[in-house]
């Protein structure tokens, strides 16, 4: 899982990926403007109590509020990138290290933007409910960092898993393979989200995590059926 992140940020030398990494930049950093401005008139619709010090208090506290929420809700924004560059990015990758195994079959517009909603809207109910949960365990010795990297990185895995496989094997195939591959998957996609809360690093996340998963499916254990198209990779190729 570590190589596979490795392969990633050496590739973003490739002039291919770079110019895929501009444009989703670009599209993240407007994600990331959407979301701080949503998590901000979230928090101001909350301060019309009567009291006058309590509104204060809240506009006060908005700023600091905001960046928090901010960072809490853009694993929510993966979905959405990562279903409009997956597909690009995965076969730039495979061109370099996978040449072998040929084009892929590819996935639908549809099915990918589907499973990017999917997953926006996973993560932002998900975290929603999960909040008051995150602000006690906050108490706890950093207990809240690690629900919502947990969560979060457990959503992410799922999320980049398929958006990648889906282009080489069908839905069930898929199901099978990450069930017996629940931990390297989870892990990824817990440093995927770790990086995504990293300010500036996270924009360019959802390159760098779709590159690492191409990297990290041909390194999975097989489920027991055999002629599957994912193999051992040959990195550093």
């Amino acid at each position: 899982m570590i190589r596979a992140w490795e392969l990633a940020v050496g590739q973003l030398g490739d002039p291919r990926l770079r110019a895929v990494l501009w444009q989703s930049l670009a599209l993240s950093l407007v994600l990331q403007v959407a979301i701080g401005l949503f998590a901000w008139w979230g928090l101001q619709s909350w301060a019309h109590y009567e009291i006058g010090w309590i509104n204060s208090l809240i506009r006060w506290l908005g700023g600091a509020a905001v960046v928090v929420l901010a960072l809490m809700l853009f694993p929510a924004s993966f979905g959405i990138v990562v279903s409009i560059f997956m597909e690009r990015i995965a076969d730039i990758v495979e061109d370099r290290y996978y040449p072998e195994l040929g084009p892929a079959r590819g996935i639908p517009v549809w099915t990918g933007i589907w499973t990017g909603l999917v997953f926006l809207v996973a993560v932002i109910v998900l975290n929603l409910v999960m909040l008051p949960f995150y602000i006690v365990a906050i108490w706890v010795a950093g207990l809240g960092a690690v629900l919502f990297y947990a969560i979060n990185g457990w959503l992410a895995a799922r999320m980049y898993y398929e958006q990648v496989a889906l282009r080489r094997l069908s839905p069930a195939e898929v199901k099978a393979w990450r069930k017996a591959n629940t931990w390297p998957l989870w892990l990824t996609g817990i440093v995927a989200v770790f990086l995504g809360t990293i300010p500036v690093l996270n924009l360019i996340v959802p390159v760098l995590g779709t590159a690492a998963m191409v990297h990290v499916a041909q390194t999975l254990n097989p489920p027991g059926a055999p002629g599957l198209p994912f193999r051992s990779p040959t990195a550093g190729r």
